[in-house]
């Protein structure tokens, strides 16, 4: 997905050790755009589910839609790990 190329560690988070998953719920609209998108599990931190949520966000213009779901609204949950060993 093209949100990676978004991905940033904030600094305070990797200062204070903080790490986790966070698993964002995104909606797409039969039109191909978003329609929502929110926390459907958060990582017990609320600067790394902003920033999760902020690069999801960010990277919706460059995915790609898949032919077979094009046209249709469905809905796809996009995990966002934050871990200090990997950035």
């Amino acid at each position: 997905m093209g949100a990676r190329r978004y991905k940033r560690y904030p600094a305070q988070a990797m200062e204070k050790g903080w790490q986790g998953k966070v698993e964002i719920r995104l909606v797409m609209g039969s039109n191909g755009m978003p329609q929502s998108y929110s926390i459907k599990t958060s990582s017990g931190f609320q600067l790394l589910d902003d920033t999760a949520l902020d690069m999801v966000k960010k990277g919706r213009p460059w995915a790609q839609v898949p032919l077979s779901l094009r046209g249709r609204e469905f809905t796809v949950d996009v995990p966002v790990v934050f871990d200090l060993r990997e950035g």
